[in-house]
């Protein structure tokens, strides 16, 4: 039962100024240091779905062993295609859900995804997604039942609105880190999440397999 992943790696960081996630992260870079954490939780395949500065994402990943698709409707800015595109990759696949993970999160540890994982593979939920106290957070697993729902949706429709929706699918998993709450969408976020990372441990769980 392969857990795939789609990370979401698409965006122009208006907001920020620069790509953000091609600035240096730990050993890494901020995509470079989300991608692991997936990879090292055992999600297969991974898709990145790249759009803005393409070739430096893509470069920014190299040796890693992940696919890329390219969103070419990235400008539009509306994070719901780059998941479609990563999903439709996934149709092919042999994957019974995946993970939309946001590619400027790279602070959730590998034991998150486990954790949702093992809460999936449980049949707690179809659509499965941490909590922080009273926040919901990412990433979201989503069931390959859902797909066709979440594909279906318009681009002015966030992806939660699925999950808002129906939440009789949706299972929360209690987490005691806010990791899944937290991105690097500003330069004040970058800086705290490089403070917190000092910090922080991937920690190796079970692989999700």
């Amino acid at each position: 039962m392969d857990i795939a992943a789609v990370v979401l790696a698409a965006g122009s960081a208006t907001r920020f100024g620069q790509n953000k996630l091609l600035l240096p992260f730990g050993a890494s870079t901020v995509i470079g240091h989300t991608v692991a954490s997936v990879l090292r939780a055992g999600a297969q395949p991974v898709v990145v779905v790249t759009g803005h500065e393409r070739e430096h994402v893509e470069a920014a990943l190299a040796g890693l062993a992940v696919q890329f698709t390219h969103n070419a409707r990235h400008a539009e800015g509306e994070m719901i295609l780059s998941a479609q595109v990563g999903l439709r990759a996934l149709l092919s696949t042999n994957a019974v859900a995946a993970f939309i993970v946001l590619g400027d999160m790279p602070l959730v540890p590998t034991w998150v995804f486990a954790r949702l994982a093992t809460a999936y593979r449980q049949r707690c939920g179809e659509i499965v997604a941490p909590m922080f106290g009273a926040q919901r957070g990412h990433p979201v697993l989503l069931g390959r039942s859902w797909w066709e729902a979440a594909l279906a949706l318009s681009p002015d429709v966030p992806l939660r609105a699925l999950l808002q929706a129906h939440p009789h699918i949706v299972a929360h998993v209690l987490v005691n880190t806010d990791a899944v709450l937290r991105d690097v969408d500003t330069p004040e976020l970058y800086a705290e999440a490089l403070k917190q990372q000092t910090h922080s441990s991937l920690g190796l769980q079970p692989n999700l397999e």
